[in-house]
């Protein structure tokens, strides 16, 4: 846009100077200086890196054009420009536009007034890749409570630093790709009047779909807090705005632009990407950037500067290095690392010696928790992002914590910033190995810098920082090497530099320039004269060339002295590729070294001439407090160890008891400060007061709420301390005032007895009889209820005067004499003599166990069970014919029983489970047969009469079928619809015998009109039904077998013996009926 606003301006205004050739041409307005060695060496890669690629855009450096007209340059420059822009980064350099790309390289290098020159390509930074590992969604980060499997503890510390610094009022810019401002977690603390779109030209920064990186990282550093909404960033209150950039492909200028973003007002630029982290990427900021980055730090927020953190990069994995990342290496900027949350390096981190700190992110159990752009255009479809990660995230941490530190002390420099956040961090994952102490005293790691970032600290440190002194700068100028370095040895080239500078060291910057087939070969070490190493470059999978003017920075030897030798190795540890080492340069930057022999905060000079104190003794009066301290903190009298003469030294008081070295008594209560800590052993801090007036401190009374308690009173049993001497109630444990046998102490603490009453609840009983014999509550009166002359503890059954221990056993099933033993007295007896034992006779039987005959019918008990027989039930003989019921097979009929003799009358006379046994059998016989007639017209009857001997019990008829038959005792009546001639038969039965005959008659139809006389029936018809006996014997001998073995089954008795039981009321009087001869009519139809 800023070229179009010039072409336009030139087509605007061009034809005017032509018309009007007598106006002065205006000249371009520009004020050059020295390029800083930066910038300068940014040129000079430029310059110097090979490349042939053609470009439109070209940066030339021509600080001799100030003043001149833009026709001046354009003569100056041999070939075709479009348009021309002055960057305001650097003073005297232009952008030219051509109007096609062209490599103007050998035309630049031959004018002399380009000093420096470098082409301008459009490339693409990425944001900083986050691991996609699984997380837990809480902000473990800004408070570790174990959750997720992290280390409690394990975070930034925010909450350390909340209570007195928030952010308010510190403005950080996110450059990324974007910030969704209207999340509800961001806009209320966004500036929206000054963020800009990089990428759109505009002033709105809103992310496309899928661009949450940026909203993510602004999260971290600010997202609004104790709203009751969404998340929390580390500087909850802080002004925040989005720049977007890295969204599309972008310019050096761009990047300038947004880096350098209203650096008047913006205290901090937060940084998640750089270049490629795949290890074969060495790349810095060219030349517009570089100034931008310096213009930051001098110029920036009224000249304290603006404090740009860079992500340290996340190719650990893929051996990249944080000091191949030129944006995260160069010194105006704040590199940093990731730490997961158990405190050790995230898998991707990159080693650096340009890492000044880490902050918490990924890598552990779990992500970080932050905003994310709003419904389904960022990383979920939600406004927040549980797995957010990376250097990316580590990061805006730290860009939260800056601006914490800004917030409680806002005069801090970019430097100042930097010192507090070395002498803040917390040394994390102590255990590792690369772990070092450099010579100022400060623990450095190249994965971690100077430790874990630590917000609670750096704010309390940062409040009462006394800023650095003005920076200077020193270098050994060029030296040249130009050797060849021995291929695959640890034993390659070395140079060394001997510095008298009198820095204390803050960066060291180490400009390195060698050909090299194979620069990944290539490891590179510097050591500074107090022995600590920075290794700068590492072996690593890089097969590209060279080292061009690569500049690499350090941030370890924080502090330390410059002065000395400082020593530069480099070593080809890989077989194959081969080059030489040119030349290389040493910077070092940091603040003017005062000396100060003993390091204690006083020039020599001063200790001499002002204070008097010894310049090689930091402790001049041995109180344990330097004389520095004791001049600019303690104001307390370096020559005089106790300078306000309490007998305590001033280092006790400063360091130990906290008290007023300048006052004996801090307090003011009357007792100095010496003689509370060494006499009184009271707190000289606060007031010793004597409450109760009683003329005893509190520190002597015991009680200082009550005057009667105090030392030197005479002890009472109380239950209180009243002499404060040895206790409480002492002397009383041996003394019984009331001959109880139980000491005055002890029934006063534990018995809770009176110990000036024997028996203090009144019962009878002693207290010390109730607690050393009966185990008795003496305190709780003890009846006896049932006045037995038992106590209730004695007694088992305080309610029944029949039982107690001094009566005997009765066999009742109850423990009668207490002895916790029922009927024992009875084992073993049978005093009825009945043959049962009296035990067994109350709780098995239930007899009278003092009555031998508990039924009364004449039969003993025990006689009773052997007979199986009930002795609860008398035995009777109820038809009183001699015999008892369960002898008598019918108890209630005086002819039936086991005496009596059988008689043929179908009952079981005698008992003996038969029937009529031991009597003649009876033999039936059929007599007579008569028939009224042999033949008979339909619907007539036919009568049959049948006469049988006295044997004979019961006459059957069978007929044939298809009569009706009507049975009259010894009568058939037959009638037929049908005619036809039908037989039949007749049986006499008694007991097993049976006499049948058979008989035929018939039936014919009526004839009309004719009447014939019917004949008279011979009488000697019926001897021709006996006629017919013979032919039915079969028949008769298969239904005698039959009959026979039916009664057989009927007249079988059970033979076993019943045991004794009581008897049904149903079955007294009832005996066994007559076998039942129903059965004998199976197979015959009696109709």
């Amino acid at each position: 846009m800023r070229v179009g606003l010039i072409l336009v301006f030139l087509l605007v205004s061009g034809p005017l100077s032509f018309a009007q050739a007598e106006v002065q041409e205006e000249a371009f307005q520009c004020q050059p200086k020295e390029l800083s060695f930066g910038v300068n060496n940014a040129f000079v890669r430029a310059m110097t890196d090979d490349s042939s690629q053609p470009s439109d855009s070209w940066l030339l450096y021509m600080p001799g054009l100030c003043g001149q007209s833009e026709s001046t340059l354009r003569t100056a420059l041999p070939f075709e420009i479009e348009a021309i822009e002055q960057p305001i980064q650097i003073q005297g350099s232009f952008i030219i536009e051509l109007p096609e790309s062209d490599n103007l390289r050998e035309k630049l290098n031959a004018i002399d007034l380009v000093e420096r020159w470098a082409a301008i390509h459009e490339h693409t930074n990425i944001p900083r890749f986050i691991p996609n590992d699984p997380s837990f969604s809480s902000q473990w980060h800004l408070l570790n409570t174990g959750q997720g499997a992290g280390t409690i503890g394990e975070d930034a510390n925010v909450t350390g630093a909340w209570d007195s610094a928030t952010g308010n009022g510190v403005l950080i810019s996110v450059v990324d790709d974007g910030v969704d401002h209207q999340h509800s977690d961001l806009s209320p603390n966004y500036l929206t009047s000054i963020d800009y779109d990089y990428c759109g030209n505009d002033g709105d920064p809103t992310p496309t779909s899928n661009d949450g990186h940026g909203t993510a990282a602004a999260g971290v550093a600010a997202a609004k807090g104790n709203d009751n909404n969404g998340v929390t960033g580390a500087a909850l209150d802080a002004d925040l705005i989005g720049l977007r950039l890295i969204a599309c492909s972008n310019t050096d200028q761009d990047e300038a632009d947004a880096i350098g973003h209203r650096r008047d007002i913006v205290a901090i630029s937060s940084n998640s990407w750089g270049p490629s982290d795949n290890g074969r990427t060495l790349k810095g900021p060219e030349p517009l950037l570089q100034a931008s980055l310096e213009d930051n730090v001098y110029l920036g927020r009224g000249g304290l500067g603006t404090v740009t953190t860079l992500a340290g990069g996340n190719g650990r994995t893929n051996g990249d290095n944080s000091n191949y990342d030129g944006y995260a290496n160069t010194r105006f900027t704040i590199g940093v690392a990731a730490i997961a949350d158990s405190g050790y390096q995230s898998y991707y981190s990159e080693d650096g010696a340009n890492i000044l700190v880490a902050a918490h992110s990924n890598g552990g159990s779990q992500g970080i928790t932050t905003t994310d752009i709003r419904g389904s255009g960022g990383y979920t479809s939600s406004d927040i992002y549980n797995n957010f990660g990376g250097t990316s995230s580590a990061t805006p941490l730290t860009s939260g914590v800056i601006a914490l530190m800004l917030d409680s002390n806002p005069a801090l420099t970019y430097r100042d910033v930097q010192h507090v956040l070395v002498h803040s961090a917390r040394t994390n994952d102590a255990s590792d190995t690369d772990w070092s102490v450099n010579g100022a005293g400060h623990d450095f790691n190249h994965k971690y810098g100077h430790g874990a970032l630590d917000a609670g600290l750096a704010v309390h440190i940062a409040a009462n920082w006394t800023n650095v002194g003005p920076e200077l700068n020193w270098t050994s100028g060029e030296q040249s090497i130009s050797q060849t370095i021995p291929d695959n040895t640890p034993n390659g080239l070395s140079d060394t530099v001997v510095v008298d500078a009198g820095l204390l060291v803050e960066t060291v910057e180490v400009r390195f320039d060698a050909d090299h087939t194979y620069r990944g070969d290539i490891e590179v070490k510097l050591t500074s004269p107090d022995g600590t190493i920075s290794r700068l470059a590492e072996v690593h999978n890089d097969n590209n060339n060279n080292y061009n003017e690569w500049v690499f920075s350090s941030v370890l030897h924080w502090d330390e002295s410059s002065d000395g030798t400082w020593a530069i190795e480099v070593n080809d540890n890989q077989n194959g590729g081969t080059g030489t080492w040119n030349h290389w340069e040493l910077l070092i930057h940091g603040a003017e070294e005062v000396i100060d022999t003993d390091n204690d905060g006083l020039p020599d000079e001063d200790e001499e001439n002002i204070h008097n104190t010894d310049p090689l003794d930091s402790d001049t009066d041995n109180d344990n407090l330097p004389d520095g301290f004791e001049i600019f903190n303690s104001s307390t009298n370096p020559t005089d160890d106790d300078t306000d003469d309490d007998l305590l030294l001033d280092g006790q008081e400063v360091l130990i008891f906290l008290t007023n070295p300048l006052q004996s008594d801090t307090d003011s209560d009357g007792l100095n400060d010496g003689t509370e800590v060494l006499v009184t052993n009271s707190n000289p801090l606060v007031y010793d007061m004597d409450e109760d007036a009683d003329g005893w401190y509190w520190f002597q009374d015991c009680n200082d709420t009550n005057p009667l308690i105090k030392p030197m009173v005479t002890e009472l049993l109380d239950g209180m301390d009243n002499n404060c001497v040895d206790g409480i109630d002492e002397g009383f444990a041996q003394i019984d005032s009331d001959n109880d046998r139980l000491s005055d102490w002890t029934e006063f603490h534990v018995q809770n007895t009176d110990w000036l009453d024997a028996d203090s609840d009144g019962d009878g009983l002693e207290d010390g009889d109730e607690v050393e014999i009966y185990f008795s509550d003496p305190t709780t009166y003890d009846p006896d209820d049932d006045q037995d002359g038992y106590y209730w503890f004695q007694d088992c059954d305080d309610i029944n005067p029949d039982r107690n221990p001094g009566l005997d056993e009765w066999l009742n099933g109850i423990d009668d004499d207490c002895d916790e033993a029922i009927d024992e007295d009875f084992i073993g007896l049978d005093r009825d003599r009945d043959g049962l034992l009296d035990l067994d006779e109350f709780i098995l039987y239930g007899t009278d166990w003092l009555d031998a005959d508990t039924d009364d019918d004449g039969l003993q008990d025990g006689y009773e069970f052997f007979i199986n027989t009930n002795p609860l039930f008398a035995d009777l003989d109820n038809d009183e014919d001699g015999v008892r019921w369960f002898n008598d097979c019918d108890d209630n009929d005086s002819s039936i029983s086991p005496y009596k003799t059988e008689v043929r009358n179908g009952i079981d006379d005698n008992c003996n489970n038969e029937i009529d046994e031991g009597i003649e059998p009876l033999a039936p016989k059929i007599l007579v047969v008569s028939i009224d007639y042999s033949q008979q017209t339909i619907e007539q009857p036919i009568k049959i009469t049948t006469y049988a001997n006295q044997d004979t019990l019961e006459i059957i008829y069978e007929f044939e079928p298809g009569l009706v038959i009507e049975i009259q005792q010894n009568n058939a009546i037959i009638n037929s619809v049908n005619e036809g001639t039908f037989g039949g038969s007749v049986c006499a039965i008694a007991d097993v015998t049976i006499d049948c005959q058979q008989f035929t008659f018939t039936f014919v139809e009526v004839e009309e009109d004719v009447v014939e006389p019917s004949e008279k029936q011979d009488p000697k018809q019926s001897a021709s039904y006996l006629s017919q006996v013979s032919q039915h014997i079969l028949f008769i001998a298969i239904g005698t077998v039959i009959l026979l073995a039916i009664v057989a089954i009927g007249w079988e008795r059970e033979k076993t013996v019943q045991q004794w039981q009581a008897i049904p009321p149903q079955y007294v009087g009832n005996v066994p009926a007559a076998p039942d001869l129903s059965i004998l009519n199976k197979g015959f139809d009696n109709r």
